[in-house]
């Protein structure tokens, strides 16, 4: 396995940056896991778009969709050439008019999930969590039978956390808060939250969803940790 970071921002990008969205190649497979503002740009940069087999949306929120809608005109433009490959879309089951561009989009594959399915494609394990998010919110675990990726989406806590750091060699989390801003009614988790499932479950971890009014030389010195990473856009990290 082999995970890119395309984007690490949210709410919104700092200047140059993009907002949530990975590329995780597995066996052969492509899977483009949400697609934020300024992801689609950068994901050519590392795939072509035929070659994607799998796109995966947590959830609907702009910084998580928003290049949904050019990336629609790209297919858009494969299938006016005769290209008509159609990727398998996972992804919740409402979210405004974005959710419905995709859900009835005649070039995309899709399976709408909540949480608790569990799906498989040519050897590769994907099973779905809900999260505890304002609107409907999925975290994702994959694996190929040798190694584990999870990625939390947007979540407080919740005992879904549990399963998705639970033998998985590398977790991408939601770290968009320091404790000192975090509550229980905030939609995020803080870093050192993330730090502490981390050091529980004995795995890597990278800290994303990055609020762009922190220093990120503050979120370095609060992590104090080598198997807490944060998220560098267009590096790629081995599982």
């Amino acid at each position: 396995m082999e995970l890119t970071v395309l984007g690490k921002y949210g709410p919104f990008p700092k200047v140059g940056g993009a907002t949530s969205s990975y590329l995780l190649k597995v066996d052969g497979k492509v899977i483009l896991i949400d697609c934020g503002a300024g992801s689609v740009s950068r994901l050519l940069k590392h795939a072509r778009i035929e070659d994607v087999d799998v796109i995966i949306i947590s959830h609907f929120h702009f910084d998580h969709s928003s290049d949904l809608g050019v990336l629609i005109y790209k297919y858009q433009n494969l299938y006016a050439n005769g290209f008509l490959k159609r990727p398998i879309v996972y992804c919740p089951d409402g979210g405004g008019a974005m959710a419905e561009s995709v859900i009835n989009c005649p070039y995309f594959d899709v399976t709408t999930v909540c949480g608790g399915e569990l799906t498989f494609l040519d050897g590769i394990d994907f099973e779905f969590f809900p999260m505890n998010h304002p609107v409907l919110t999925v975290g994702v675990k994959i694996s190929n039978g040798k190694k584990v990726f999870s990625y939390t989406g947007d979540t407080n806590l919740t005992p879904c956390l549990e399963d998705l750091f639970e033998n998985a060699d590398l977790v991408v989390a939601d770290g968009a808060f320091l404790k000192a801003d975090w509550t229980e009614n905030k939609p995020h988790l803080s870093v050192e939250h993330i730090v502490e499932l981390t050091k529980k479950y004995g795995n890597k971890s990278i800290i994303s969803h990055i609020n762009p009014n922190y220093d990120e030389k503050i979120l370095i010195e609060t992590i104090g940790d080598e198997n807490c990473l944060i998220a560098e856009e267009g590096v790629s990290y081995k599982i």
